[in-house]
């Protein structure tokens, strides 16, 4: 029996924190003791939902918890959560008396914000742009950097930049982006102004550049979830999915040949066949895409979703399953099950990348959590966490 309480649910995402712990502990393995660990749950934890991964990543040893804006910031700790929070996108003035009474740590882009935070105490983090060109200081202004370093009250933890391409190996600007950084920070360690955390990798230059780019910290976010940050699949990392997402059988049907299938009859049946329509949607998360492409996994068989993907479900070919039948279990992302279904694969035949599937997953998708082997509802594994 499923934790769904008293009102069943025809969809659902999985999330196991088990993985999520056993991906970090990976993670850790690879750092010297000295180089700390923030794992990124903007996005609703890029979909797998901010709560159940902060807490779990905090039990797993992660030191920081990163999210892109305040709001989120806020809401983590209102529920509870005691990590350190650095805000990765850039703050303003408006958002200080809420930095100071939620002790949330900011991200400062620019001289004029750093000098109207500086009538408090706090500490912050400076935004470099070394290449990306989407916040922070132009890596080269170093009198800039080094007046804001000068201000009273400020405690300047951290200094850090982002890596446009660290998942397209041999790119020329990763290099040239390191060395703006090392540059940046050589100048500062000489003027004595050196913050103790220097950070720059995403997952890809955590997982393949560890020596040229660890500094003081990482930022690994998809790898973290258990996505291969070059999108291959089976990943070279022994890292696990975090997310699956389940639905269940909610309509058979006789089809003959000649009839067409969903809108647009895009899909003609050339010969008689067994359609199930299964309970997920491009309202769920599952994306449109083109008709017809990919499959669904049914007592263990897959089965080609058939013409387009509509608002709230597919219509799948069982032809080659002859015991299904309705309230079935659908397998629509599942990495472990299948290649086939992994985040991966699901992001290549719609030509994009893994942090675009997972952060789409609806709200309405009901979500279960396996912990300590278990499968359960958030009130279950709250109390499992000591979450208050």
């Amino acid at each position: 029996m499923l934790p769904f309480g008293e009102v069943p649910h025809p969809n659902w995402i999985e999330i196991d924190l088990d993985n999520l712990q056993s991906n970090i502990r990976y993670v850790k393995s690879l750092l010297p003791d000295n180089v700390k660990l923030l794992l990124p749950v903007k996005a609703d934890a890029y979909g797998h939902g901010s709560l159940a991964v902060s807490f779990a990543a905090m039990e797993a040893g992660v030191d920081f918890l990163g999210v892109a804006h305040l709001f989120e910031g806020v809401a983590l700790r209102e529920n509870g959560v005691k990590a350190r929070v650095l805000i990765l996108g850039p703050c303003h003035e408006s958002d200080i008396p809420l930095l100071l009474k939620y002790d949330l740590t900011p991200s400062i882009p620019n001289f004029e914000t750093a000098a109207k935070l500086s009538g408090s105490k706090i500490k912050i983090h400076i935004q470099i742009d070394t290449g990306m060109h989407r916040f922070g200081i132009k890596h080269s202004n170093f009198e800039e950097i080094k007046k804001i370093c000068e201000l009273p009250n400020l405690e300047i933890e951290g200094i850090y930049s982002h890596l446009a391409t660290a998942d397209m190996q041999g790119h020329p600007a990763m290099e040239k982006q390191l060395e703006r950084f090392d540059n940046l920070l050589k100048e500062l360690e000489k003027a004595g102004k050196r913050p103790p955390l220097c950070h720059i990798a995403n997952s890809p230059a955590t997982l393949l550049f560890a020596g040229k780019t660890h500094y003081d910290m990482v930022r690994p976010g998809i790898a973290l979830y258990g996505y291969d940050p070059t999108g291959e699949f089976p990943s070279k990392f022994p890292i696990k999915p975090v997310l699956k997402l389940r639905s269940t059988v909610r309509a058979l049907r006789d089809v003959e040949a000649g009839e067409g299938i969903s809108y647009g009859h895009f899909f003609v049946a050339k010969k008689d066949m067994r359609v199930a329509t299964v309970a997920v949607g491009y309202g769920d998360g599952y994306l449109r895409g083109e008709p017809s492409k990919g499959v669904i996994f049914i007592q263990g068989k897959a089965c080609p979703i058939l013409g387009r993907v509509c608002m709230d479900a597919c219509m799948v070919d069982v032809s080659e399953v002859p015991k299904v039948k309705v309230g079935d279990i659908a397998e629509c992302i599942n990495g472990e099950l299948s290649g086939q279904i992994s985040v991966e694969a699901f992001a290549k035949e719609h030509n994009t990348i893994s942090y675009e599937i997972t952060t789409r997953m609806a709200r309405r998708l009901y979500r279960i959590y396996c912990y300590k082997g278990k499968v359960n509802g958030w009130n279950e594994v709250k109390k499992e966490l000591g979450v208050e």
